[in-house]
C-alpha cells in the first residue's frame, strides 16, 4: 500500500437517485472539515423525480475537491470515481472531466445480469486509459443491505472512501451518528455503522493506494454553510420581515430555511399560489412599509416581469433573488447556468430602472441582501440578486459572519458590506418621480399608486415633457450607483495581453486560472464583477490597458452571437469584447480550461 501526499485532489461518488450518494457526501464533508481540511462540494442532482434505477437520467452523486489551501471552485478534473454500477459511470464519462490517470472503483454486483453493458463500459475505460478497480460488496454486507430494504450501500461506499482518503474512522462515525441519530432506531443505526466499517475494511484489502491531503486546523469559530442557507441568514440579518415565494428549483431551499428560522426573528414566510402572486405580495408589503423580497429561478423570473416593471414605475422598493438554472423554459432545473442576465436587465417592457447584484460564494450570499435592501430603499427601484445552482448548493467553511443587524434602517449599512461589493455610499439627494413617498396610513399623505405615468404630485399625466422627465429621474437613480461604484476585483497585472472578465460563480475559477497563467508565463489578468448593472464609470479606461478583453460565462455564445456579459460590456464600453468561454453545458467553469483557451487565443 502506498500513501500519496497531494496538495489537492478531486473525487466523485456516483449512484442512482434516492440511494443516498449526496447524504454520504454531506457526511464526508463534515468529517473533512472536522479534520481541518479545505473542501469544495458540488452535488449532482437529477432533474427527473424518481427516475428509473440503472438509467442514465438516474445519475446522482457528489463531487468533492479536497485541498491543503482554501478552495474557491470545484477545480479541473477528477482523480477517482466510485460508481455503483456501469450505467452511471458511462453517463458521467460523457462529461469528460477526469484526469488521464484517474482511477475507477466499479461495483460489479449488477454484472451477472448485465454482462454486455459492463463489458462495453470497461472497454470504454480501457480505451480512455483509465485504471478500473472492480470490487464486490462482501456477503455479510449484502445481507445487511437486503435487511434494510436495499438501503445502506452509500454507507458502505463511504467506508471505502474514508480509507482511501486516510480519514479517521471515529470522526466519520460521529458524523454518521450526527446525521442519522435522531432518524434511525438503535438497531438500524448499528447495521449502518457495520456497513461503514465493512466498506472501510474492503478498501483496506482491495485498494492498494491511499491519498492524504494536509490538514490545517484553524482557531476560532467556523461554520459549514451552503449558498442558499447563507442567503437566508443574510435576509434575516438585513432586516427583511417578509419573504414571499413559490417553490422552484434551485431557489426553494431559501424558503425552506426561512420557514424554520424567520418567525424567531419577527419575520414571516408566505408561500404563494404562483410566482405572480409571490412578487405581488412582496410589492404590496414594501408599499405598506415592510421590507420584503421574493426568490425564484428562470421560469419564475419570466412570470414576474410585469410586476417588476410596475415596481419601477410606482417607485416601490423591490428585491428579487434569482437562482439561475439551465434554460430557456423549464430547461435543466438541476444544472447551473448564467443566462438570466438579459432577462433581469431588459425583461420588463419599457425603459425601467434596476440594479443587478451578483454573488460568487457563500459570503457574498450573506451580505448581498444587505446591499440589495439599501439600494432598493434609497433608490426605490427593483434590485436583483443573481445567484445560480452552483453557488446555491456549494458548501464552504467560513468564519462566523460579522453581523450588520439592519433592523434600524438602511442608513446603518456597514461600510464593509459596501466595500465587499466595490462601492461607496450613495451621495447627494435622490430625487423621485413622485414627491410623496409616504406609506399607507400616514396622516395627510394619501398618494396614488398606478403603473400609468404621473407627474410629481402623483396625478396621471400623459404629456410628453412629463414622460421624458420621469425617464430622466429614474435613470438618474441608476447614475447615483454608477458614480458610487469603485474598481471591480482584479487578478494579476494592471496591464496585459488579455483581460478575462466574469461575474457571479465564475470568480473562483477566474482567480485560480490567472494564478495558473502567472505560473506558466501566460500574459493574462482577470476581473470579477459583483455589481453587474450599472457598470462603473472607469471601466472603459481599464479595458484600454489590455490588448484583448474576453468574458467567461456559463451561458451560450458563439462567433455571431455574443454571450450576455460580453454583449453588455460591448455596448457600454464600445470595446470589442468577445466570449472566451460561453458554454451552456450546465457544468461549472474549470480553471485549467480557461488557461488553455487563453493560450489558444494568444497563439
Amino acid at each position: 500500500m502506498t500513501l500519496e501526499k497531494r496538495p489537492v485532489t478531486r473525487f466523485e461518488l456516483l449512484m442512482d437517485a434516492g440511494y443516498g450518494a449526496q447524504k454520504a457526501g454531506d457526511i464526508l464533508l463534515g468529517a473533512f472539515v472536522g479534520m481541518g481540511q479545505y473542501v469544495y462540494v458540488e452535488p449532482m442532482i437529477p432533474a427527473e423525480i424518481s427516475p428509473p434505477a440503472r438509467s442514465r437520467p438516474a445519475l446522482s452523486g457528489v463531487i468533492i475537491r479536497l485541498a491543503d489551501f482554501d478552495v474557491t471552485n470545484i477545480g479541473n478534473d477528477t482523480d477517482l470515481i466510485l460508481a455503483s454500477h456501469e450505467v452511471v459511470l458511462d453517463r458521467r464519462l460523457d462529461d469528460n472531466e477526469f484526469n488521464p490517470s484517474a482511477k475507477i472503483l466499479l461495483d460489479m454486483r449488477d454484472q451477472p445480469g448485465n454482462p454486455d453493458s459492463y463489458e462495453m463500459v470497461l472497454k470504454r475505460c480501457t480505451k480512455l486509459g483509465l485504471s478500473v478497480i472492480p470490487f464486490n460488496v462482501d456477503e455479510p454486507s449484502q445481507s445487511i443491505i437486503k435487511e434494510l430494504g436495499g438501503k445502506g450501500l452509500n454507507l458502505y461506499y463511504l467506508g471505502m472512501l474514508s480509507y482511501i482518503y486516510n480519514m479517521d474512522e471515529e470522526i466519520v462515525q460521529k458524523e454518521i451518528v450526527k446525521t442519522f441519530g435522531k432518524k434511525l432506531k438503535e438497531d438500524i443505526m448499528a447495521k449502518n455503522i457495520s456497513l461503514y466499517h465493512n466498506g472501510y475494511q474492503l478498501a483496506k484489502e482491495k485498494v492498494f493506494f491511499r491519498v492524504e491531503v494536509q490538514s490545517h486546523p484553524s482557531p476560532g469559530e467556523h461554520i459549514l454553510i451552503d449558498g442558499n442557507t447563507s442567503m437566508s441568514m443574510g435576509i434575516i440579518d438585513a432586516g427583511f420581515k417578509l419573504f414571499s415565494g413559490y417553490p422552484i428549483t434551485p431557489a426553494s431551499s431559501i424558503m425552506h430555511t426561512l420557514a424554520k428560522s424567520f418567525p424567531s426573528y419577527g419575520g414571516m414566510v408566505h408561500q404563494a399560489e404562483d410566482e405572480i402572486a409571490a412578487i405581488g405580495t412582496a410589492v404590496g408589503a414594501y408599499y405598506a412599509g415592510m421590507p420584503a423580497l421574493t426568490a425564484t429561478s428562470g421560469p419564475g423570473l419570466s412570470l414576474k416581469q410585469e410586476f417588476i416593471g410596475f415596481a419601477s414605475a410606482t417607485e416601490i422598493p423591490l428585491v428579487v433573488v434569482d437562482v439561475q438554472r439551465g434554460g430557456p423554459s423549464t430547461g435543466m432545473p438541476t444544472k447551473t447556468e448564467q443566462s438570466d442576465l438579459l432577462a433581469a436587465l431588459c425583461g420588463s417592457h419599457g425603459d425601467y430602472a434596476k440594479v443587478i447584484i451578483s454573488v460568487s460564494n457563500v459570503i457574498d450570499c450573506f451580505y448581498a441582501p444587505h446591499l440589495a435592501r439599501y439600494l432598493a430603499e434609497k433608490l426605490r427601484v427593483p434590485v436583483f440578486i443573481m445567484s445560480d445552482f452552483q453557488t446555491a448548493n456549494s458548501y464552504k467553511v467560513v468564519s462566523k459572519f460579522k453581523l450588520a443587524q439592519m433592523n434600524g434602517g438602511v442608513d446603518n449599512i456597514p461600510d464593509f458590506v459596501l466595500e465587499r461589493f466595490h462601492m461607496k455610499r450613495l451621495e447627494g439627494a435622490v430625487q423621485m418621480v413622485r414627491g410623496s413617498q409616504t406609506v399607507p396610513g400616514t396622516e395627510g399623505g394619501m398618494r396614488r399608486i398606478t403603473g400609468i405615468n404621473t407627474d410629481e404630485n402623483g396625478k396621471i399625466n400623459y404629456f410628453s415633457d412629463n414622460h421624458q422627465r420621469s425617464h430622466a429621474l429614474r435613470n438618474e437613480k441608476i447614475h447615483h450607483v454608477r458614480r458610487a461604484l469603485t474598481l471591480p476585483e482584479m487578478f494579476g497585472k494592471e496591464s496585459n495581453d488579455v483581460l478575462i472578465v466574469g461575474w457571479g460563480s465564475s470568480r473562483g475559477a477566474i482567480e485560480e486560472a490567472i494564478t495558473l497563467c502567472e505560473k506558466n508565463g501566460v500574459p493574462a489578468s482577470g476581473m470579477h464583477m459583483r455589481v453587474v448593472y450599472p457598470l462603473p464609470l472607469m471601466l472603459k479606461d481599464v479595458f484600454a490597458r489590455y490588448k484583448k478583453v474576453m468574458t467567461v460565462e456559463v451561458a451560450y455564445g458563439d462567433k455571431l452571437k455574443p454571450s450576455p456579459l460580453a454583449l453588455l460590456l460591448r455596448s457600454e464600453t464600445l470595446k470589442d469584447v468577445h466570449p472566451l468561454i460561453a458554454d451552456a453545458t450546465g457544468r461549472p467553469l474549470r480553471p485549467r480550461i480557461i488557461m488553455n483557451k487563453i493560450q489558444e487565443v494568444l497563439k
